[in-house]
C-alpha cells in the first residue's frame, strides 16, 4: 500500500475552491457581497463574515470564520465555545482591521481544525474515483465537499446567530 504525501497547503486552497459553494448560498439569499475574498453582508446584524483562507494546522487544516465584534468579546467567545464542532475549535482571535480608514475597527477570527489526511488517503481517493469515474483532482474535491462543507456550514451559521444576537440592543423604556 503505497502512501501518498498530501500538500497541506495546496488542500487548504482546494478547501477555498470549495467554500465557494456555502458562500454562493448566502449571496443567494440576498447577502450583499463584499471585496476580498469569501465576504458578504448579514444584512439582520450589518456585519460583514468571512470565511478567510484556510490554512495549515498540525497534521490537518484549518478553516477560518471571521467577522466585526462589538464591545462583548466575551460573550461571543464564551458562545462560540459553546457552538458546534467546538471539539475542532482551535484557536480564536481578536485582530485590527488590515484596511488603513479601519484602525480601531476589531474583528473575531475563529480557526477549526479539520482532519484533511484522514479523508484523503489513498484509499478514500481511489474509492471515488472508482465510484464517479473521476480524475483523483475531482475525487479531492468530491470527499473535500462531503467532509469539510457540513462543519464550515454548521459553524458559519452559528457565527452569524450568535453575532446577531449580540448585536440587538434593548429597546429604550419610554417610562
Amino acid at each position: 500500500m503505497s502512501k501518498t504525501q498530501i500538500d497541506l497547503r495546496r488542500i487548504a486552497e482546494q478547501i477555498d475552491v470549495v467554500l465557494t459553494e456555502i458562500y454562493a448560498e448566502y449571496v443567494a439569499k440576498g447577502s450583499p457581497t463584499k471585496l476580498g475574498g469569501l465576504r458578504f453582508l448579514d444584512v439582520q446584524s450589518a456585519k460583514t463574515f468571512a470565511f478567510e483562507k484556510s490554512v495549515v494546522i498540525e497534521d490537518g487544516n484549518g478553516i477560518v470564520v471571521s467577522a466585526p465584534y462589538s464591545e462583548n468579546k466575551e460573550v461571543i467567545e464564551a458562545k462560540l465555545k459553546e457552538g458546534p464542532h467546538v471539539d475542532l475549535l482551535r484557536d480564536i482571535q481578536v485582530r485590527n482591521s488590515p484596511d488603513a480608514g479601519k484602525k480601531n475597527k476589531y474583528f473575531f477570527e475563529a480557526s477549526y481544525y479539520v482532519d484533511s489526511k484522514k479523508w484523503l488517503t489513498d484509499e478514500a481517493i481511489s474509492a471515488v474515483v472508482t465510484k464517479y469515474e473521476c480524475t483523483g483532482n475531482q475525487a479531492v474535491t468530491r470527499l473535500l465537499k462531503e467532509n469539510a462543507l457540513p462543519v464550515a456550514r454548521a459553524i458559519m451559521s452559528y457565527f452569524i446567530d450568535i453575532v446577531r444576537e449580540d448585536e440587538k440592543k434593548p429597546e429604550p423604556s419610554l417610562y
